[in-house]
């Protein structure tokens, strides 16, 4: 039987190519391998350096931040604190200025309504007393003040219409006539000089009626 070359020509004995190759070692065919895993390598730990170099400017700006945040808070903490004391003085202020009795408005009604050929003598206001611990549940309750005035009328007509006239000014309630009196003996009556002298009592409200 006649054996048969199955190798390609050039690879065959004798073929000026199947030489070629032949003459490399293991090792000079793994140096371009080594070669390229080095500077994979190079590579890599460039890369890395490079992201340590940017988290540590990260962190040193983040500390100079910090520092400088830490300083503007220093600064603003005395702001801060007037702001808070002037906020409640504020507050003080506004709780003063609406508890304050607008005696201006109330005389203003007073003389509005009282009749001709009457004028009073005397008036009195009770100021509300707050009730301190313990006290009697028969003192007036907070906020609850009195009203008393004496005057000279013309007549009993005239002091009937004071009391009308009176009942309907908002911040007074149960308007009273606690006395009246006839004039002097001797004087001209419808005069005021001979006219009634009376007394009236009422509660007071310095905000009722209040805009």
């Amino acid at each position: 039987m006649e054996a048969v070359n199955l190798l390609p020509a050039y690879a065959r004995p004798g073929h000026p190519w199947a030489a070629v190759g032949k003459d490399l070692t293991p090792r000079r065919v793994a140096t371009p391998a080594g070669i390229a895993a080095l500077i994979i390598a190079l590579l890599l730990g460039l890369g890395y350096l490079r992201e340590r170099s940017v988290v540590n400017d990260k962190r040193s700006a983040l500390t100079e931040v910090q520092a400088r945040s830490a300083v503007a808070d220093a600064k603003a903490a005395p702001l801060r604190a007037a702001q808070s004391a002037a906020a409640v003085r504020i507050s003080a202020a506004g709780t003063v200025a609406s508890s304050r009795i607008a005696w201006e408005r109330l005389l203003a009604d007073l003389s509005r309504v009282l009749p001709s050929q009457v004028y009073l003598q005397s008036m009195t206001f009770q100021s509300p007393t707050p009730l301190a611990a313990g006290a009697a549940t028969t003192a007036p309750a907070v906020g609850t003040t009195a009203f008393a005035a004496t005057g000279v009328a013309t007549s009993h007509v005239r002091v009937a219409l004071v009391l009308d006239r009176l009942a309907r000014l908002p911040w007074l309630s149960d308007v009273t006539l606690v006395s009246s009196l006839n004039g002097s003996a001797g004087a001209t009556s419808g005069t005021l000089s001979g006219g009634d002298t009376f007394s009236v009592s009422a509660g007071f409200n310095p905000n009722g009626g209040a805009k």
